[in-house]
């Protein structure tokens, strides 16, 4: 398969253009993004008579059919590798997670709080009458949107830039309509979404779009002037809530999404986390139980990600990753063990400098890997996929 591009896309609109609608309207959107007819309020009924949902939903069925059977052999293996993780889940954490809810459900059910940030925007709730007047064009790029998530494991950095960023329809701005397919193909039941933004104190608060005020000035060394510099406008992180139920279930989960930039440096005036206290003493505050990454672009690897490897090293009683995560050699063995899965050689050609000789070295040394019976990141193909789990000891 392709494999996406090493980049990240633009920075994502300081402000939302809409606000999420209230009431059954989540519901059944989520069921019309989730390819379903049925159990649609009457004001979503005439989507399912429309020429273009039906092929959408056909077509999206068929690629839903191979993740249905795939998702009994990944429940299967959770139920005795990740056991531990997902019976004294607190928070899970998926940095670099693009609106990959499907995985981080699947791989981690007992996790009742979700934290995912991702440079792709939080989004919007589409607006059914602006479905309805183009669905032709909003069926086609929500088809788009979510090919490669379904059929590779992954959202791909490049395909995000053209399908979540509303530029060719602007109702799909954002993660929130791939994220509520995922939520509706996997039975959950949406409560609510509410629009919510950092202070500098690394609160979660409702969403105002006002810029933060002024950090104070770091003071001046003893006989050295301070030179004025020019005002910065400190935008807030905008992030999407949504509580939720699981089938059966009568306790509220939530899902909370911000978009944000875990690159040390600013990148495309975003800044990066170094500079900005409000999502390090957010993180900080975190209770996380575990971490997961995926398909993370080896970003990790690289010096500019250095806060966010060391955050999750320090933090994290567990972290389950694939070979784009973080390098074997940045684990300390007398502070973690280690188990390895699947099989690992090279990454794929877009990745080769980011070949770990040592994990290769211990992947080939059949005793000290096990099975891995389903197929996840960049080499998604069954007994070719890797994970690695690694437990604070």
């Amino acid at each position: 398969p392709d494999p996406p591009p090493p980049m990240q896309p633009d920075p994502p609109p300081v402000e939302p253009v809409r606000k999420p609608a209230t009431g059954d309207d989540w519901n059944a959107l989520a069921r019309v993004l989730g390819g379903f007819s049925t159990d649609l309020p009457e004001n979503f009924s005439v989507v399912r008579d429309l020429p273009a949902f039906k092929t959408y939903a056909g077509r999206l069925e068929k690629m839903w059919k191979p993740v249905e059977q795939k998702k009994s052999i990944i429940e299967k293996w959770v139920k005795t590798e990740l056991e531990a993780q997902n019976r004294d889940c607190k928070t899970l954490f998926y940095p670099f997670s693009g609106p990959d809810f499907l995985h981080v459900h699947l791989l981690f059910p007992g996790c009742r709080d979700i934290v995912m940030i991702g440079l792709e925007p939080a989004g919007s709730l589409p607006e059914l009458p602006k479905i309805l007047d183009k669905p032709e064009k909003f069926f086609a790029k929500m088809e788009a949107s979510l090919t490669h998530i379904l059929t590779l494991s992954f959202f791909r950095t490049k395909s995000m830039k053209d399908d979540l960023f509303g530029k060719e329809v602007p109702e799909i701005d954002g993660t929130l309509p791939p994220i509520l397919f995922m939520m509706a193909r996997t039975g959950q039941k949406l409560t609510a979404i509410e629009r919510v933004q950092l202070d500098w104190d690394g609160k979660v608060v409702p969403w105002t779009g006002e810029p933060l005020p002024d950090l104070p000035e770091p003071p001046a060394k003893p006989g050295r002037k301070v030179k004025k510099k020019p005002k910065k406008v400190w935008k807030p992180y905008s992030g999407l809530k949504y509580t939720y139920l699981a089938p059966g279930e009568t306790t509220p989960r939530t899902l909370t999404y911000f978009s944000c930039n875990l690159a040390n440096e600013t990148y495309r005036e975003v800044d990066g986390i170094l500079y900005r206290p409000d999502l390090q003493k957010y993180l900080g505050k975190l209770e996380i139980s575990t971490t997961y990454t995926k398909a993370a672009s080896y970003l990790m690897h690289e010096g500019n990600f250095h806060w966010i490897r060391s955050f999750i090293l320090e933090h994290s009683p567990s972290y389950l990753q694939d070979d784009s995560g973080i390098p074997l050699q940045y684990f300390d063995e007398k502070k973690w063990s280690l188990k390895l899965y699947g099989h690992y050689d090279i990454p794929i050609q877009l990745f080769l400098k980011y070949t770990q000789p040592e994990l290769a070295r211990r992947y080939a040394e059949r005793k000290k890997s096990r099975a891995l019976p389903f197929g996840i990141g960049y080499k998604v193909w069954p007994g070719r996929s890797n994970l690695q789990l690694a437990v604070r000891k």
